[in-house]
């Protein structure tokens, strides 16, 4: 940028150039950083039960010494962080993500031994802990980046972080593209906003290099998985399953209490599972009821019952689920996960093609 830029410029604008941000200026590439951590943990704590099971549980070290793997994840979680504060870029920003979320997976998978007197590393809850864990921290992300509308002053920010890229790695022109569209969103005050829409312009961008065979992956299996979310058969064919499923639960209680009342009033007492997964399955079924009775009045309606009801599936029963059947609920998980993706995407279409008086009913609680 030359001094003409900013020449004529009153004193009034160019001095709020240097004013603090009312809140702070959440990076642009944060959904994407966000999802590349959280995968990366999950993947680590599966994986790495995985292969304890199947080398049965071998041991690093020797005479009385016991070198734990959540060293190894806190050793990856510093390396995270290190990369952060030293390098500029959006790479660094990749990597250090994927580093960090593999290192908090790596981490996290030895909490048993953390919360109990006897460092138990197969202490039963501890699935179901990782798991809500892992939920809070989804839930802590989305929050983040969809807690408020971003301002003029967070896009132009944005926009000059991805500049830099410009300066110290490929610049393909997708990138460009982004900076301007954000810039587009900006104070057209500021003289910052002009000044870096004219150098943007001027920078021979890059084509968009060709992905590897990892991201070539990728993107087939979500170009695949975002179809399968959108055709109306799967959304009815995963309410179906979710349904026989509450309806086989639900009648195989009644059946048992029926045949044998006594037994069923022992269980529930001294079992750690049954008495909350009774309850957390008769509220997602009753959801589900009342969404297949709301189909005759409002599909959209309908349609944000069966999501209630799969959050409830999704934040109490399925860590009863880990609790009680450990890896195994990972299953149940997959499936709760295609019908909360399948429904969000039935209910933005219906929204996009319903009339006022549904989105009210909808939204009621």
């Amino acid at each position: 940028m030359q001094d003409r830029d900013f020449a004529g410029i009153p004193e009034a604008i160019a001095g709020e150039i240097g004013k603090r941000a009312p809140r702070p200026v959440r990076n642009v590439y944060a959904p994407l950083l966000l999802e590349h951590f959280f995968v990366s943990a999950v993947v680590a704590v599966l994986l790495i039960r995985a292969y304890l099971e199947i080398t049965g549980y071998p041991q690093i070290g020797g005479d009385g010494l016991h070198i734990a793997h959540m060293l190894f994840g806190g050793f990856m979680m510093m390396a995270a962080m290190v990369i952060m504060l030293a390098y500029l870029g959006h790479r660094a920003r990749l990597i250090a993500a994927i580093l960090g979320g593999a290192g908090f997976g790596t981490f996290i998978d030895e909490l048993g031994k953390f919360i109990t007197s006897d460092n138990d590393y197969f202490y039963q809850p501890t699935i179901a802990l990782i798991y809500i864990i892992f939920v809070l921290l989804f839930l802590v992300g989305e929050r983040i980046v969809r807690l408020a509308q971003a301002t003029p002053t967070e896009r132009l920010a944005q926009a000059l972080d991805i500049t830099t890229d410009a300066v110290i790695e490929q610049f393909p022109a997708t990138r460009r593209e982004l900076a301007l569209s954000l810039l587009a969103e900006a104070d057209p005050k500021s003289p910052l906003t002009g000044a870096n829409q004219r150098a943007l312009r001027k920078i021979a961008a890059q084509p968009d290099p060709l992905p590897n065979l990892a991201e070539r992956l990728a993107n087939r299996v979500g170009r695949a998985y975002t179809w399968l979310t959108y055709q109306r058969w799967f959304l009815k064919f995963i309410l179906t399953l979710s349904a026989v499923g509450s309806f086989f639960s639900l009648a195989g209680l009644i059946v048992t209490v029926a045949v044998d009342p006594s037994e069923t009033e022992v269980q529930l007492a001294t079992s750690a599972v049954a008495g909350p997964l009774l309850l957390a399955n008769s509220i997602a079924g009753a959801l589900l009821l009342i969404g297949l009775m709301s189909f005759r009045h409002s599909v959209l309606a309908a349609l944000e019952w069966f999501r209630r009801a799969a959050l409830v599936s999704l934040l109490m029963v399925q860590p009863i689920s880990f609790y009680d059947e450990q890896l195994a609920g990972v299953v149940g998980l997959g499936l709760n996960l295609a019908l909360l993706s399948a429904l969000e995407y039935a209910i933005s279409r219906e929204v996009a093609t319903t009339n006022p008086a549904d989105v009210l009913v909808a939204v009621s609680p």
